[in-house]
C-alpha cells in the first residue's frame, strides 16, 4: 500500500499586503490558524495555501520495512507509486530505503577496505580515495590556512601539511545520501577539478567513482532509482601521442646515455672505494671531524675512480632494450634475471598492464648488451621510477631532444615493427606489442608516409600483371614497336578485324618469335 502526503509549507497571505505573508511548516497547522485569527482581529482577511514542492510517498509492504521517499512534485511521486505497485505485482519489489541511509563517503571507505586490496595498484587507488574524503571535509584546505596564519604570526609553521597537492573542491556531495546524489553535484566537482588537473586525470577519477557505485549497487545491494553518474558528462580529451624519433635523435640519445653511464660508473666506483673511510669517519669525535674525513676520503676516492672505474652501459642498455622489445616501463623495471632464457631468447613477464603474462622476444645483440650489466640485484634494471625519470630528463636535455617520454620509445619500437613488413598480420604485431585490444594497437601503427610510398614503389616494380594482361619490360616494349616479319602468310581476316589491327593505337606482337627467343 502506498500513500502520498503533501509535506510542503503552508503560506498565509493577505491581498495587496505582501509584508503580512508568512510561511509555516506543514505540521504547524495550529500556528496557521492562530495567525489567521490574529489577522482577522486586525481587520485583514487572510488566505491559506499549501505549496506542492515536498511530496512524501510512504510505501508499506508485508515483510518489508516502510519506505519513505520525497519528491518535488505530485507527478514524480505518482510515477514512483505506480512503479512500486508494478514491481510488487510481479514480485520485484525492491527496498530503496538503504540508499537513503548511506553516503558516498561511507561507500568509498568500505571500497578501500574490501575492494582495493584486490586491485593492481591498490595503494594508488586508496591514496586518491583518501584524498577525496579528506578534501570533502576541507581538512587540507584548513591546514593550509592554518599554516599561512602561523607563518604570518610566528614566522614558521607548526601544523604539518600532510600532503603535497592542491585541495579538491566541490566534494560536499560525498556526504549526501546515495539516493540524493545528483548529476549536477558531480559536474560541479568536474568543473572545479578541471582548473587544477588535466581532463584525463578527471576522467580517471570518474572511473574510480563509477567502480565504487557499481560495486555498491550490483554487489552490496544498494538499490537506487537512478545511477548517481547517469547523465554526467565526461570531460573530452585527446592524449594519444604519435611522437617518433627523428633523424639523428637516436644516436644523440645513445651518446648522452653513454655519458650518463660514465658518470654513474665513476660514482659507483667512488662509493665502493669509500667503504673503509666511512668506518673510520664513524669513529670521529665531532660532527665536524666526521664531515671532514668523509669529504677528504670522497675527493681521494673520486680521483682514483676516474682512473680505475669499469664502464657499465646501464642506461644505454635500457634505451636499446626499450627500442628492441617495445616493453612498457613497468615491465622493464620489473624484469628479473631468472626470467631471461638465453637459449630461447625470451624474457618472461608474469604480470603486465592488461593482467596477462607474456614473453618478450630478445635479439641476440640485446642479450649481449645485458651481459655487460652487473647482477648485484635480482632486477635487471634496478632503478626507481623517480630516479629514472630524472636521468631521462638529463639525457634528453644533453641530446637536445624535446618532448620525448620513455613510453614514446615503446611507440617507436612498435611503429618500426609495423613498418618493417616482417609481421604478416596484425595479430603477429599484437603478440609483439602485448596489447590486449586491437583498438589500442591501432594508435601505435602510424606508419610513416615516406615508408608507405617506398613500399608502393617496390610493389609496383614487382607487379607482372596489369588489368589481366602480362606486363612487359621496357626493353620488350621497345621491341614491340619494331615491324614484325611474318614467317608464313597471314590468313585473310574479316574486314572488321583487319581494321582493328591496323589502328594506330594497336601494337602487333609476334608471340612465336618471343617463345623462340625464350627457348634459345
Amino acid at each position: 500500500m502506498s500513500t502520498i502526503t503533501n509535506r510542503s509549507n503552508y503560506v498565509v497571505s493577505v491581498p495587496r499586503q505582501p509584508q503580512l505573508t508568512k510561511t509555516f511548516p506543514f505540521n504547524k497547522l495550529a500556528a496557521v490558524k492562530a495567525y489567521l485569527q490574529e489577522l482577522k482581529a486586525d481587520g485583514h482577511k487572510g488566505a491559506v495555501s499549501q505549496a506542492e514542492n515536498c511530496i512524501q510517498v510512504r510505501v508499506r509492504r508485508k515483510g518489508h520495512k516502510e519506505q519513505f521517499k520525497t519528491f518535488d512534485s505530485y507527478e514524480d511521486a505518482d510515477r514512483y507509486v505506480k512503479r512500486a505497485d508494478a514491481e510488487q505485482s510481479v514480485g520485484l519489489f525492491q527496498d530503496y530505503t538503504r540508499a537513503m541511509h548511506v553516503t558516498t563517503a561511507e561507500l568509498i571507505e568500505r571500497y578501500i577496505k574490501e575492494e582495493c586490496p584486490k586491485l593492481r595498484g591498490s595503494d594508488t587507488y586508496a591514496t586518491v580515495f583518501r584524498a577525496m574524503l579528506e578534501d570533502s571535509r576541507n581538512e587540507l584546505r584548513q591546514r593550509i590556512e592554518q599554516r599561512k596564519k602561523e607563518m604570518k604570526e610566528l614566522g614558521h609553521t607548526v601544523t604539518p601539511l600532510g600532503a603535497m597537492r592542491q585541495p579538491m573542491a566541490a566534494l560536499e556531495w560525498l556526504h549526501k545520501p546515495l539516493a540524493k546524489v545528483l548529476a549536477t553535484d558531480v559536474e560541479d566537482f568536474i568543473r572545479e577539478r578541471l582548473d587544477q588537473v588535466a581532463p584525463s586525470t578527471v576522467a580517471r577519477q570518474l572511473d574510480m567513482l563509477r567502480a565504487v557505485y557499481n560495486v555498491a549497487i550490483n554487489t552490496w545491494g544498494y538499490v537506487v532509482a537512478r545511477h548517481p553518474l547517469q547523465g554526467v558528462r565526461r570531460p573530452s580529451f585527446f592524449n594519444e601521442r604519435d611522437r617518433r624519433l627523428k633523424d639523428g635523435e637516436e644516436e644523440r640519445l645513445l651518446q648522452a646515455a653513454r655519458e650518463e653511464d660514465r658518470l654513474r660508473s665513476i660514482e659507483l666506483c667512488t662509493q665502493e672505494l669509500m667503504e673503509g673511510a666511512r668506518k673510520q669517519a664513524a669513529k670521529a669525535d665531532t660532527v665536524y671531524q666526521h664531515k671532514r674525513v668523509v669529504k677528504e676520503a670522497y675527493e681521494a676516492a673520486r680521483r682514483q675512480a676516474l682512473e680505475t672505474y669499469k664502464h657499465v652501459a646501464f642506461y644505454e642498455a635500457f634505451l636499446l632494450f626499450q627500442l628492441a622489445t617495445a616493453a612498457r616501463r613497468g615491465e622493464t623495471l620489473g624484469l628479473c634475471w631468472d626470467r631471461i632464457d638465453k637459449t630461447k631468447q625470451t624474457a618472461f613477464l608474469p604480470q603486465t598492464k592488461n593482467g596477462r603474462p607474456r614473453y618478450l622476444a630478445l635479439r641476440m645483440d640485446i642479450l649481449v648488451c645485458l651481459e655487460g650489466l652487473s647482477r648485484d640485484s635480482d632486477l635487471v634494471f634496478d632503478v626507481g621510477v623517480k630516479e629514472l625519470r630524472t636521468v631521462w630528463a638529463r639525457i634528453c636535455e644533453a641530446a637536445g631532444v624535446e618532448d620525448l617520454t620513455i613510453h614514446d620509445l615503446r611507440h617507436e619500437a612498435i611503429s618500426r615493427a609495423a613498418e618493417s613488413g616482417l609481421f604478416p598480420s596484425v595479430l603477429d604485431l599484437q603478440a609483439f606489442s602485448g596489447h590486449r585490444d586491437l583498438r589500442s594497437l591501432s594508435r601505435y601503427t602510424h606508419i610513416m608516409p615516406t615508408a608507405v610510398a617506398r613500399k608502393l614503389d617496390e610493389a609496383e616494380a614487382q607487379r607482372q600483371v596489369a588489368n589481366g594482361r602480362e606486363r612487359l619490360k621496357v626493353s620488350e616494349m621497345m621491341r614491340a614497336n619494331e615491324p614484325v616479319a611474318s614467317e608464313t602468310p597471314r590468313e585473310v581476316e574479316p574486314q572488321g578485324t583487319q581494321e582493328v589491327l591496323n589502328a594506330t593505337n594497336v601494337v602487333q606482337w609476334d608471340f612465336r618469335n618471343r617463345a623462340d627467343s625464350k627457348q634459345a
